[in-house]
């Protein structure tokens, strides 16, 4: 457990805070330390605190230990949207989309709303890599895979929903963060995820989705937070302005 919470730390701090000075210099490292050099550090430091917290009473809730994908789909056959709609396909047709449109329609707008996708989604995916390399934690349902932790499906819908929250406002916003916590809750229930690889994939995603909004506008009062409840035993997820 120690291993893991301190893991968790130099996933979250160490590296961001590492290039964090020079911020202000270049654009490349300013965009990957937003979460912590801009109002995103609320979503960062709530969200990593949320994660310690799950982790540490990760004991007082059952995982189930199945033995084959077609008994791990409590959302029957629906329950491969949540897969598919979080490997990223979201992220990577908005981005196409916008920057196609902002290229041969010569709209600055679209430029900058298919780049936000981009740089959101690379950046959160970068990091959950890293994660799943330093930890190699082994899936609650499949024991022979050890790319547990941190949750990418959840980094990568949260970025998306953050980022169309953002870009578009919150009637669009709303039902993509309704997706992402889908896409979130069916890793869990599939048995691919444990509940804090989720709250940490979505802390890096929702970070950097809204860090690096931040770094294009002067900023907005948002403030996003897992918030545990039940000694640790869930959470609730709240923002607001």
């Amino acid at each position: 457990m120690v291993n893991i919470l301190i893991k968790t730390f130099l996933i979250i701090f160490t590296l961001i805070f590492s290039i964090s000075s020079l911020a202000k210099k270049r654009s490349w490292y300013s965009d990957f330390a937003s979460p912590i050099t801009t109002d995103a550090k609320y979503i960062t430091m709530s969200g990593a605190a949320a994660t310690l917290m799950v982790y540490a009473n990760k004991s007082s809730r059952t995982y189930r230990k199945r033995e084959s994908l077609k008994e791990a789909q409590p959302f029957g056959k629906y329950g491969i949207i949540g897969d598919i709609a979080g490997q990223g396909f979201l992220n990577t047709f908005y981005a196409l989309a916008y920057l196609g449109h902002g290229y041969f329609g010569e709209s600055n707008e679209s430029m900058q709303n298919g780049e936000h996708m981009a740089k959101a989604s690379i950046y959160s995916t970068s990091l959950i890599v890293v994660g799943k390399l330093l930890v190699s934690e082994k899936r609650p349902g499949y024991p022979d895979d050890d790319d547990s932790f941190p949750s990418g499906h959840s980094a990568a819908s949260f970025a998306f929903a953050s980022v169309v929250a953002a870009r578009h406002g919150w009637y669009w916003g709303g039902a993509a963060y309704g997706l992402a916590g889908f896409i979130s809750i069916s890793r869990i229930n599939d048995d691919f995820h444990y509940l804090h690889d989720v709250v940490l994939g979505a802390t890096i995603g929702a970070a950097y989705g809204w860090g690096t909004y931040y770094n294009y506008k002067d900023g907005m009062p948002y403030f996003f937070s897992p918030i545990i409840v039940d000694d640790g035993g869930g959470i609730n997820v709240s923002w607001s302005f």
